[in-house]
């Protein structure tokens, strides 16, 4: 058993049986959940959502009344105070981002699996035409490690029909109901349909994959004007913003100013060029990257 799995097991026989009162106003959190491919229930979940923020502040109080107490300037109640509410601070925001994990982990997987949909559909179009069960077509989709969390969606499609028996309409069904991505989901529920009615899914699914490589078109094409405007925004505020703000307090330092107002323009241009601009440029580049449809 693994320290994650014990330290589940633990937080769930400490604080499961006092869930009840509190179970209806995170029923929300549920089918984030099951989207988020977390493989616990809701009750576990929000057993470690109430523990962590606990043990974090059974970890951190003590701690920091230790360190405190030996800085000078520090005596015992401002170093309880101190440490209580920065205590407190990080155990609140230990429980939001236990609440917001689930949603921010659905985002992320709609996300990857928007992004090779259109390649993905293109194998199915290609393998739905073979004499072969439809659910073995899943099956293999599912072994290419490429396609990432479309993959682990199309095994579930492929370990339903094979190890339990279910239909292929009734596994995809079931994956359908709790994917992050509401166009797979789309795909899957049409595959089901032509399934059903006796359709040619062949034709439907070529149709899908051209739709869906339309649409990544118009994704790349969104994100190449979205790179441009950044590139723009950052060249005009932050690199000319940057050698006007140099320039001119290079210019007030000539005048005659006071020594010490000398001394913070040459720490504020040094905190500009060290700090600044290597920041900025960071934020940039995470925004951009977010932004991309990869």
């Amino acid at each position: 058993m693994g320290l994650e799995e014990s330290y589940k097991r633990w937080a769930y026989s400490v604080f499961s049986p006092h869930l009840d009162s509190v179970l209806p106003y995170f029923d929300s959190l549920k089918p984030d959940i099951q989207k988020a491919a977390i493989n616990i229930s809701l009750r576990e979940y929000l057993s470690m959502l109430f523990v962590t923020p606990l043990v974090v502040f059974g970890l951190e109080m003590p701690l920091l009344l230790l360190i405190t107490s030996l800085l000078p300037g520090f005596d015992i109640f401002l170093s309880f105070m101190f440490s209580l509410s920065v205590s407190l601070f990080f155990s609140i925001v230990t429980f939001f981002l236990f609440y917001i994990y689930p949603s921010l982990r659905v985002s992320e997987r709609k996300r990857k699996i928007d992004f090779v949909l259109p390649f993905a559909t293109i194998y199915l179009a290609t393998a739905s035409g073979g004499n072969a069960p439809h659910y073995v077509m899943f099956k293999v989709l599912g072994e290419f490690e490429e396609f990432g969390e479309l993959s682990k969606e199309s095994l579930k499609i492929g370990r339903d029909c094979e190890s339990f028996g279910l239909s292929i309409q009734e596994a995809i069904k079931n994956v359908a109901a709790r994917s992050p991505s509401e166009e797979f989901k789309e795909l899957l529920w049409g595959i089901s349909t032509t399934l059903s009615a006796g359709g040619n899914l062949t034709q439907y699914l070529h149709e899908k994959s051209v739709n869906f490589m339309q649409d990544y078109r118009r994704t790349l094409e969104k994100y190449n004007a979205s790179v441009t405007t950044m590139l723009q925004v950052y060249l005009t505020l932050v690199i000319v913003g940057s050698i006007f703000f140099i320039v001119m307090t290079a210019i007030m330092g000539v005048f005659g100013l006071a020594e010490g107002f000398r001394e913070l323009i040459v720490l504020s241009q040094f905190l500009v060029v060290f700090f600044g601009l290597p920041m900025i440029s960071m934020g940039f580049i995470f925004v951009i990257k977010r932004m991309s449809p990869k």
